[in-house]
């Protein structure tokens, strides 16, 4: 596989910017009707310390990324959002309250994504291209409805090591797939109180750079493509963001790192016809 100017492999950062509207769906999913402070300032740690941080850690090494933000995010902290653009980062559509589209009906699906979109835009002057579905889920009409939407790209799919198009009502979606092994949350996600979803533990990050360091290494020598899925809340506590920076050095360390935008890696891919 060859990648851009021949580059060997292809690294996307990424980052879903959830704040605390991931914890207060949560909440109401395990029928918690007050919004517990505590819990609700897991998910602001994102915007307010840790985007901060890992702004400053992707300028330092050039690295633009990717990151998908639900338009209710939007609307509570333009600021930080404004402040992703300017850097020149990728801002994708995340839903709007970050409901999991497999809970909605066609209307409501396409409800959020049209207020998701009404939010980015108002911000950015322009709509976003790529969607990663709120919840790593999707309905059987959500591809129907990117395509309706004129969107590029989604990633949410685990389906492959490659990009590749789904075609949808006569027009093509390039899917860049995730997976877990790439994700922070399996590894860090953790919530003590009240006990909902996440106590698994909270493992050791240098722990989680074997495992991605060598996951790169192995994507790497096959050419392959490697997406990190990353939460601010989780990955820019400052042991983890210098993990991250730690990756990203021995990444640029190897010859032929290709480090692009998440909308970059789709256009290249249906450039050359999905394969």
């Amino acid at each position: 596989m060859e990648w851009v100017d021949g580059a060997k492999c292809v690294a996307c950062l990424t980052f879903d910017l959830d704040a605390e509207i991931s914890w207060r769906n949560i909440l109401r999913r395990h029928k918690i009707e007050r919004d517990n402070p505590v819990v609700l300032s897991l998910g602001q740690y994102g915007p307010r310390a840790a985007v901060p941080r890992l702004l400053k850690l992707l300028d330092r090494h050039n690295v633009r990324a990717g990151f998908f933000i639900p338009g209710e995010v939007a609307e509570r902290y333009s600021s930080t959002v404004m402040e992703i653009y300017r850097e020149g980062h990728e801002i994708g559509h995340h839903g709007y309250s970050h409901r999991n589209p497999a809970s909605c009906s066609l209307q409501e699906e396409r409800d959020e994504l049209e207020k998701g979109f009404a939010a980015l835009k108002e911000l950015t002057g322009g709509k976003p291209k790529g969607y990663r579905a709120p919840a790593a889920d999707m309905s059987s009409n959500t591809y129907s409805l990117l395509s309706e939407y004129g969107l590029t790209y989604s990633s949410t799919m685990m389906g492959s090591d490659l990009p590749y198009i789904v075609e949808m009502d006569g027009k093509e979606i390039v899917e860049l797939p995730i997976r877990w092994i790439l994700d922070d949350w399996v590894f860090f996600g953790f919530n003590y109180f009240p006990a909902l979803e996440y106590q698994s533990g909270i493992s050791s990050h240098r722990k989680v750079f074997e495992i991605w360091s060598d996951e790169f290494d192995a994507v790497y020598e096959e050419g392959l493509y490697y997406m990190l899925t990353m939460h601010p809340q989780i990955m820019g506590v400052p042991s983890r963001a210098k993990m991250l920076e730690k990756l990203i050095q021995h990444m640029k360390s190897k010859k032929g790192v290709w480090f692009a935008t998440p909308l970059e890696i789709a256009r290249f891919w249906m450039e050359k016809g999905g394969k």
